[in-house]
C-alpha cells in the first residue's frame, strides 16, 4: 500500500453511484464479486485521497489498480480467513478535477488461493462523484451558455497559427498494382456504378420519411451526404489521376447544387424548417426518459448531411471544379449568421458530426475567420474538452450530450483544426488526451473501434468482441482522419502514421465485398457483416476514405521527403519523382527509385522504420550499407541524389500475439489472443465458429504458434495452424465461412 495522510474521507458501499462495473459481475451481500478476469469497476472522486476497501480470503485473487491512467499497484485479496481489508490507500493525488480508479481482476492469484476471485467491498474519499451525472451537469451549464450566447471566445487577431511542420501531397500520386491499388479501383467503379442509379444508391425507399423519400436507402433522409460522398470519391479520385467519367459525375452534382441553392446561400435540399429546428427545449433533451421524436432524426441533417456535403466540395474544389469554392463559401456565410439556430446546434441526432465542418471550411482557400469562430461559440464544448486534457477514459463512453460511440471522433478532429488554426493550447492538450484515450481504450488490436453506436454501452477497456454492434467502419475512419493532421504536425513520430497504416489494411481493405459494397461493421468473430449500398454513413466515410489513400504514401517539407507507407506508387514532386517498389505485405522488401527533377540536387530523404519490426533495419543507398534504424523511428538520408539512385531495406516482421483483456473472456478465464502479422490483423479460419459460444481453442503456447506458421506455398499470407484443421488469413480473406479473430491460444 502506499502512504497515505489521514484525511476525514467519506465511505461509500460497493453499489454507490460512483462506482459503475463492467463485465461479469454479482452482487453478494454488500459486494460485487467477479471471477471473470478483466472485469472491472471505476470509482470516481474529488480530492486528493482514496481508499479501495476488498473483501479478502481463501479463494480471492489478484487485481490491479490504476488512478487516473497510471498504473499503481498489484493487490493480492488472498488471506487464510475471509475479512474487509482496504487493499489500497494514497494521499497527495494531484489537480482539482475529478480523478478516476480502476480495480481490474486478473488471471493470476497468490499460489496458496484456490481462485482468483475479486470482492469490491466500497471505497472512500473526499467527495465521490457520480461520473455520468457530473458530465451531465457541466454540459447544462455549457449548452446554457451557449444558448444565451454567453460563450467566451478569442478573436482572430489574438491567434496564433500553429503550422504543419510536413504536408501530405494533394496531387502527384499513383498507386500502382497491389493490393490497395484493387481496393482503389473497385471504389473508382463503385461511384461509377451509383452514378446511374436513382438517389446514387440501391436498397429500398427509407422508411424514417414516408412523406419525404424520393429515393432509395438514406438518399432521402440525408441528400446532402449522398451527394457528398458521390463528391468526394470521385473528385478525390480526380487529384490523383484524371478520368472523364469522374469528371462528369463531378460537375453533374456541382451543377445541380448551383441550380437548388437558395439565393441567400442554404442549399436546398428540403425545407429549412424540416432540418434546422429546435428539437427539443434543453430540459427535454437531457431528459433520458424522454425519446427523441421524428425531428431527431431530422436534426441529423444540420450537422452530418451538412458536413459530409462539405468534404464533397472541398474535394470538388481540390479537383479543380470552379464554382465549388462560391458554392461553399455562399453556403457557409449563411450558415455562420443564423443564431437563431446555432445556439441549438448541439441539440439532435448525432450533433457531435457538426463539429468538423467551419474548421475544414476555414483551411481551405474558401475559408474565413468566421468559420473558426462559429465554432468557437456554438460546438466547442470546453467541460468535455477538459475531460479529454485530464485524460478521463469514460469522458467517451458518458458523453451526455447524445450517443456516446465513434462519432465523438469529430469534435477530435476539429480539435486539430482548432488547434493549428488558432495555436490555442486548450485545444491541443485536449486534442493530444483524446488522442491517447481513444488509443488506449476504445480501439481493438489492428484499428477497428471498440466504441459503437448501439448495443452499448462500451465503457473504457471493454473491447466487446461478439455484440451486434461493433467496429464501425465510421470509426477507423474518422481515427485515420485525426492522425493526418497528427501525422503532418509531428512527422518524425511513427506512431500517427502506423495508425493510418492499421485502418487501411484492417479496415478499407475489408470494408468491402466483392461488389464495392459496404459494411457497416468489421466484425471480429463469427462470419462477417453483411454489405449494402445504401449511402449509410460507413458507405459515406469510406468512399472518401479510400479515394484519399495516395495521400497518405508522402509527406514533404522544404527540404525532406517523408515516406510513409509500404505501398507501389509513382511520387511526382517539386523535388522530383520517385517510385517505390514492394510486394508489401506478402514480404518486407522495399526499394525507392530516385529521380531527382535537377541532377545532383540535395535534399533529405526520410525513411519511416516501422514499429512493427522485429529487429533492426538496415538500409542501403546503391546497394552499399547506409547504416541501421530502430523499429518506430526514422532514417534520414541527407545526401545528394542522382537519376538511378535507389534506396532499399528489408523489413523483419513476423506473427505477433496480443493478449485479449476485454470483458468476452472465455470460460474458465482462457486466455484469448489477436495475431497480428505486421501491422496485418489476421483471422483464424474455423469452420462452425458463427457465434459467441463456439470459440476455436489452439491448444499451444501463443509463441510456440506464432512460431509454428509458415505460409501455404499456394498463398504466401495463408498460414495452416499444424496439426489442426485451422488456418490464420488476413482478415480481408474471411468471408461467410466461420473465422475468430480472437481464439482462445492456451497450451
Amino acid at each position: 500500500m502506499n502512504g497515505s495522510s489521514n484525511p476525514v474521507l467519506r465511505r461509500v458501499s460497493a453499489g454507490d453511484s460512483s462506482v459503475r462495473y463492467f463485465g461479469k459481475w454479482e452482487k453478494n451481500g454488500g459486494a460485487y464479486c467477479t471471477k471473470s478476469a478483466y472485469s472491472r469497476c471505476y470509482f470516481t472522486f474529488y480530492g486528493d485521497s482514496v481508499q479501495v476497501y476488498a473483501r479478502t480470503g481463501a479463494d480471492q485473487g489478484i487485481c490491479e489498480i490504476w488512478l487516473d491512467g497510471e498504473f499503481r499497484v498489484f493487490a493480492d485479496c488472498y488471506a487464510g480467513s475471509g475479512e474487509e481489508t482496504c487493499i489500497f490507500q494514497t494521499a497527495g493525488i494531484p489537480g482539482k478535477a475529478v480523478h478516476n480508479l480502476a480495480v481490474t481482476a486478473k488471471r493470476e492469484k497468490n499460489e496458496k488461493s484456490s481462485g482468483n476471485a475479486l470482492s469490491i467491498a466500497g471505497f472512500a474519499a473526499l467527495q465521490p462523484a457520480d461520473y455520468p451525472a457530473e458530465l451531465k451537469r457541466l454540459m447544462n451549464t455549457e449548452y446554457a451558455a451557449i444558448k444565451s450566447n454567453l460563450k467566451i471566445w478569442k478573436p482572430a487577431g489574438e491567434w496564433q497559427p500553429a503550422a504543419y511542420e510536413a504536408l501530405m501531397p494533394q496531387h502527384g500520386v499513383v498507386l500502382l498494382n497491389s493490393l490497395v491499388r484493387k481496393v482503389y479501383d473497385m471504389n473508382i467503379k463503385n461511384i461509377k456504378y451509383n452514378a446511374g442509379l436513382q438517389g446514387y444508391c440501391e436498397g429500398k425507399p427509407s422508411d424514417l420519411l414516408k412523406d419525404e423519400a424520393p429515393g432509395p436507402g438514406w438518399s432521402g433522409w440525408l441528400p446532402g451526404s449522398n451527394e457528398g460522398r458521390m463528391l468526394a470519391g470521385a473528385a478525390g479520385a480526380l487529384c490523383w489521376e484524371e478520368d472523364p467519367e469522374l469528371r462528369k459525375i463531378v460537375n453533374r452534382i456541382i451543377g445541380d447544387i448551383k441550380a437548388r441553392m437558395r439565393d441567400d446561400g442554404y442549399f436546398n435540399y428540403y425545407p429549412e424548417e424540416r432540418s434546422y429546428v429546435p428539437d427539443h427545449t434543453l430540459d427535454d433533451w437531457v431528459d433520458e426518459t424522454k425519446v427523441p421524436d421524428i425531428d431527431g432524426i431530422l436534426s441529423e441533417r444540420k450537422n452530418y448531411d451538412r458536413v459530409f456535403w462539405t468534404r464533397g466540395m472541398l474535394a470538388a474544389m481540390a479537383a479543380g471544379n470552379p464554382d465549388a469554392p462560391v458554392l461553399l463559401r455562399r453556403m457557409y456565410d449563411w450558415f455562420n449568421s443564423q443564431e437563431k439556430h446555432l445556439t441549438h446546434i448541439l441539440l439532435g441526432g448525432n450533433a457531435t458530426n457538426g463539429a468538423p465542418g467551419g474548421p475544414l471550411v476555414y483551411h481551405s482557400p474558401a475559408g474565413k475567420p468566421d468559420d473558426i469562430i462559429t465554432s468557437m461559440r456554438y460546438f466547442d464544448q470546453d467541460y468535455w474538452f477538459e475531460a479529454f486534457a485530464e485524460r478521463q477514459p469514460m469522458a467517451f463512453s458518458h458523453y451526455p450530450g447524445e450517443r456516446p460511440h465513434c462519432y465523438a471522433l469529430l469534435p477530435v478532429e476539429a480539435l486539430a483544426d482548432e488547434y493549428t488554426a488558432t495555436g490555442d493550447p486548450k485545444y491541443y492538450n485536449a486534442l493530444m488526451g483524446a488522442w491517447d484515450i481513444y488509443h488506449r481504450y476504445y480501439k481493438h488490436t489492428g484499428g477497428p473501434t471498440a466504441i459503437c453506436e448501439m448495443g452499448g454501452p462500451y465503457p473504457p477497456g471493454t473491447y466487446f468482441i461478439t455484440t451486434g454492434h461493433n467496429g464501425e467502419t465510421c470509426g477507423s475512419v474518422f481515427w485515420g482522419w485525426i492522425n493526418q493532421r497528427l501525422v503532418q504536425l509531428y512527422p518524425d513520430e511513427e506512431r500517427y502514421i502506423s495508425q493510418i497504416e492499421e485502418v487501411i489494411y484492417n479496415t478499407l481493405c475489408n470494408c468491402r465485398d466483392q461488389k464495392g459494397h459496404t459494411r457497416y461493421h468489421i466484425s471480429l468473430h463469427g462470419k462477417k457483416n453483411g454489405a449494402a449500398n445504401e449511402n449509410t454513413c460507413c458507405q459515406v466515410s469510406s468512399t472518401m476514405a479510400i479515394s484519399s489513400i495516395p495521400q497518405y504514401i508522402y509527406l514533404t517539407n522544404r527540404d525532406t521527403v517523408f515516406v510513409n507507407l509500404f505501398i507501389p506508387s509513382r511520387f511526382e514532386s517539386g523535388f522530383g519523382r520517385f517510385t517505390l517498389e514492394t510486394d508489401f505485405p506478402e514480404s518486407g522488401k522495399v526499394t525507392l527509385k530516385v529521380e531527382p527533377a535537377k541532377g545532383g540536387s540535395r535534399f533529405n530523404i526520410s525513411l519511416r522504420l516501422p514499429g512493427w519490426a522485429d529487429g533492426g533495419i538496415a538500409v542501403l543507398v546503391n546497394g552499399k550499407p547506409a547504416g541501421t534504424g530502430l523499429p518506430g523511428s526514422r532514417f534520414s538520408l541527407n545526401r545528394q541524389w542522382n537519376t538511378g539512385d535507389t534506396v532499399s531495406f528489408a523489413i523483419p516482421y513476423g506473427f505477433k500475439p496480443v493478449l485479449y483483456t476485454g470483458t468476452d473472456q472465455a470460460e474458465g478465464n482462457l486466455r484469448r489472443y489477436t495475431m497480428m502479422y505486421g501491422p496485418i490483423l489476421m483471422a483464424l479460419k474455423a469452420a462452425g465458429c458463427k457465434d459467441a459460444g463456439t470459440i476455436p481453442h489452439i491448444r499451444m503456447t501463443p509463441e510456440a504458434l506464432a512460431a509454428s506458421l509458415k505460409p501455404d506455398p499456394r498463398n504466401a499470407l495463408h498460414f495452416p495452424v499444424p496439426g489442426t484443421d485451422y488456418s490464420y488469413m488476413p482478415y480481408w480473406d474471411a468471408g461467410e465461412e466461420g473465422f475468430s479473430c480472437v481464439p482462445i491460444i492456451e497450451a
